[in-house]
């Protein structure tokens, strides 16, 4: 008989890839020029950009392979991709890696990521 806690854990993964499939989906096909997907409320109030603004247009740009285009988007969103797909294995596998988890979770990680994102929201609205 399987767990209960395992079927639970099992639903909620295929919901996980369900989700992620339908938003690649989406992102892959509609186009942001559209209108259909949200404005930043930020960028609007204020006029400046948030750390997010343009990742809408980045994602659809890289999953059509238009890397530079989507580094003009939203120049960090690739790295904190790749930060945020290494939290999520690191926390999956922190029973065989808990050092690494440790890590990852530390006060300095978490700390630094935050000033990353702070300061690349300051150069991205300086005018230059």
């Amino acid at each position: 008989m399987v767990a209960p806690d395992n079927v639970r854990n099992r639903i909620l993964l295929v919901l996980a890839i369900t989700a992620a499939l339908a938003a690649g989906t989406a992102y892959y096909l509609i186009e942001p020029s559209s209108g259909l997907y949200p404005r930043c409320m930020f960028h609007q109030l204020t006029g400046l950009y948030c750390p997010g603004c343009g990742s809408q247009r980045a994602i659809h740009a890289m999953l059509h392979g238009n890397w530079s285009q989507a580094w003009s988007y939203n120049a960090i969103l690739p790295f904190e991709i790749v930060f945020v797909a290494i939290i999520a294995v690191a926390w999956r596998l922190r029973d065989r890696y808990p050092r690494l988890h440790g890590i990852l979770n530390s006060r300095i990680v978490i700390i630094s990521f935050l000033i990353t994102i702070i300061g690349w929201t300051i150069i991205r609205n300086i005018q230059f």
